[in-house]
């Protein structure tokens, strides 16, 4: 089966109206070589780089200052210390509400540039920052000012998706709006080579669940899927080298394309947002019980695609056919699903990572209650009865959180 037969399953009569990042400028170097460049582009004289003190330890917001500071007058925010919470957004933006800044930089992971993409927002619409985060509706109305992000992982796909998550409390929840896209996302893989192990693991695991969720998304068609599919194929043969060394550009470069891809992919209309069912737990989970969300994600993966696998058998058999090729010759489809899970699984240990939410310190005694919230409440906000392949019940839903 090919991804023109499993297009002819498409609903052709759907509209699909969607924007993207301005400018995209993906080359090793290119921070160097085009920043300055983009910063006249946009007519920055007034710039405010937004980071945090691990990527200044590491020597990439000093970089970029450097680059800057013999052309304009240079501003820099480092105190963003975890994933966005609603608070660290109101601080950073009063902070940038102060300087009136006319352009706006993001360096760093996509909690960095997350915060970013809210400052240009809230640089000229005026009131409090959650007012513009709902994912239901673009809330912006006043046209933003211009921003340029620069990822230093390879993951959350942020500096060319339309959403800014947020913690609220014990869940998240996002800003979407065009207004959000970058106006140039510079992606240099150079950027990526100081990133720890760990968090390249994680970060690994978050664009492997934008892609291959959604390639089995239940609206997945050839625009997403040719992309998800080479991204899910360029984390399995790449994740693994960049993580056991640093410094392998090569890998650098592939995962920066991957995660690049899934960021993308997840803006299509056709994707429901920041993904389905492994997403929807995995941004539960994180502020609960402190789980990093690319580690979460990775978790959450292999028993969201068993728990789909009655819905979504051939295409999952189609992606381990492509991804894996010669490891499932001679394979039949079910076998071949199982396959790429296993896949999965295997490719966590190789890194490290945990395997089931036991390894978080998720206490099994509160699973029936979180299992409540995600059919009650979450999978709702997720839209998963309209994108997730298999339905969600209440019953299938603990089950699905027992088996984690």
């Amino acid at each position: 089966m090919s991804l023109r037969e499993f297009a002819t399953r498409m609903d052709l009569t759907r509209v699909a109206i969607f924007d993207q990042p301005r400018r995209i400028i993906f080359a090793t170097g290119a921070v160097e070589k085009y920043l300055v460049a983009e910063v006249r582009r946009l007519g920055g004289k007034n710039v405010l780089v937004v980071t945090d003190k691990g990527v200044r330890k590491a020597g990439l917001a000093d970089t970029v200052l450097n680059l800057l500071k013999a052309e304009i007058q240079v501003s820099l925010y480092d105190e963003i210390t975890g994933e966005p919470t609603a608070e660290s957004i109101r601080t950073a933006v009063e902070f940038a509400r102060e300087g009136k800044y006319e352009l706006v930089i993001g360096v760093g992971g996509g909690a960095v540039l997350d915060t970013a993409k809210m400052i240009a927002v809230c640089l000229t619409n005026p009131g409090d920052p959650m007012s513009y985060v709902n994912p239901a509706e673009d809330r912006t109305r006043q046209p933003v000012k211009p921003k340029i992000l620069i990822p230093t992982t390879s993951g959350t796909g942020s500096e060319v998706s339309s959403y800014s998550v947020v913690i609220e409390g014990l869940y998240k929840t996002w800003a979407a709006s065009s207004n959000l896209f970058a106006d140039a996302a510079i992606v240099d893989p150079l950027m990526a080579l100081s990133c720890p192990p760990r968090q390249t693991a994680g970060s690994a695991m978050d664009a492997l669940s934008h892609n291959v969720e959604a390639l089995i998304d239940r609206e997945a068609n050839p625009i997403s899927d040719s992309q998800a599919l080479e991204a899910t194929g360029l984390v399995f043969r790449y994740a693994r080298r960049a993580y056991h060394a640093g410094d392998d550009l090569e890998a650098r470069w592939n995962l920066a394309a991957a995660a690049m891809l899934g960021g993308a992919v997840i803006t299509y209309p056709w994707i429901g947002g920041p993904a389905m069912l492994g997403h929807c737990i995995a941004e539960a989970l994180g502020p609960r019980w402190g789980v990093p969300h690319g580690v979460a994600c990775g978790v959450a993966l292999p028993y969201i695609l068993e728990f789909n696998l009655p819905a979504c058998l051939e295409k999952l058999a189609y992606v381990s056919k492509q991804v894996l090729g010669d490891e499932v010759s001679g394979l039949n489809r079910r076998e071949e699903a199982h396959a790429f899970i296993s896949a999965v699984r295997t490719l966590l240990e190789d890194m490290e990572l945990p395997t089931d939410l036991q390894q978080l310190n998720v206490p099994s005694t509160e699973l029936d209650q979180f299992a409540e919230y995600i059919f009650r409440e979450r999978q709702h906000v997720y839209s998963l009865p309209r994108f997730n392949p298999r339905k969600l019940t209440a019953e299938n839903t603990r089950e699905l959180l027992h088996r984690m």
